[in-house]
């Protein structure tokens, strides 16, 4: 299984928080995700997804990654 941090820019709520859980979760290969609003921060986990395609549904939900961890 695959583990890898992102860095958030943008969330200022719990909803931002789930509408980019769904995005993320969406992403093939991923099978779970974890959104920390507090830091910023959104943990994927999986068996093979692409980093890319994570970094892109990050995006396409309205927010910006900062960093990758």
């Amino acid at each position: 299984m695959t583990e890898q941090r992102y860095h958030v820019m943008g969330m200022t709520c719990g909803r931002c928080a789930d509408r980019l859980g769904s995005e993320v979760g969406g992403v093939l290969g991923v099978n779970g995700v974890h959104v920390d609003l507090g830091t910023g921060s959104v943990t994927v986990t999986g068996e093979a997804f692409d980093g890319a395609k994570v970094c892109a549904a990050i995006a396409g939900a309205g927010f910006e990654v900062a960093a990758v961890l």
